[in-house]
């Protein structure tokens, strides 16, 4: 029984250790949360995202709640969120600083296209610093 305490204390103390709320990590996958690194906003709300980051390379986007306009919403994540998909982190980055209307194609969804690059530039800062720590 004392063994099973010492077991479930260390389980305890691994999964603290990685997860301080904006990065967490499953495996070989860092998962950045924007919700408190970014506070950018769209037209109407912050666009608080997860970015998966696996071997060093962007593995997945995914968008959280927020309150923008829901179809214009829908196509970035269609269109600029892919644009991602396997990118080395150092060429996301890169992406990630090109202005939203270059990149985005969306027509009218500029601003929420431009606080979603930041969110995404924010998550990569965030990893580069901290994926050591983790």
């Amino acid at each position: 029984m004392r063994r099973f305490y010492s077991v479930i204390c260390l389980l305890v103390i691994m999964s603290s250790a990685c997860a301080d709320g904006i990065m967490t990590r499953d495996g070989n996958t860092y998962i950045v949360n924007t919700t408190e690194l970014c506070s950018a906003k769209g037209f109407k709300s912050t666009t608080p995202l997860l970015v998966y980051i696996e071997n060093g390379c962007v593995v997945n986007i995914e968008a959280l709640s927020n309150e923008e306009s829901k179809g214009y919403f829908e196509r970035i994540k269609k269109q600029l969120f892919p644009k991602y998909s396997g990118k080395k982190i150092s060429a996301a980055r890169k992406l990630a600083k090109t202005a939203a209307d270059e990149i985005d194609g969306v027509s009218g969804a500029t601003y929420s296209a431009t606080a979603v690059q930041q969110n995404i530039a924010a998550a990569l800062e965030y990893y580069a610093k901290n994926k050591g720590r983790k």
